[in-house]
């Protein structure tokens, strides 16, 4: 009975210590990003927008690529239907 106690302290322990490492990591990775984030100034906020402009750009640009496919396939699958209904009334 006393090598089960044991070995079932020791698993608690052990899992103890993990989850107090793990949280003074995120305290620290927290305290660190918040410092970072103390130094960046207005000029990593103007390249933010920036790239986020250029992301919808991007964005929009394949959008309208899109709808022009789709327009497509729509005039292709008409004609289609066209040349089935002419084929059906011809025969």
């Amino acid at each position: 009975m006393n090598t089960v106690t044991i070995i079932v302290l020791g698993i608690v322990v052990v899992s103890i210590f993990g989850v107090i490492g793990d949280l003074v990591a995120k305290v620290s990775q927290a305290k660190i990003k918040a410092r970072a984030g103390d130094q960046s100034g207005p000029s990593s906020d103007r390249r933010e927008v920036e790239d986020l402009h250029r992301r919808m750009g991007a964005l929009e640009t394949r959008l309208e690529e899109r709808e022009d496919a789709i327009r497509k396939l729509q005039e292709e699958v008409r004609f289609v239907s066209r040349m089935l209904e002419d084929r059906s009334s011809g025969s």
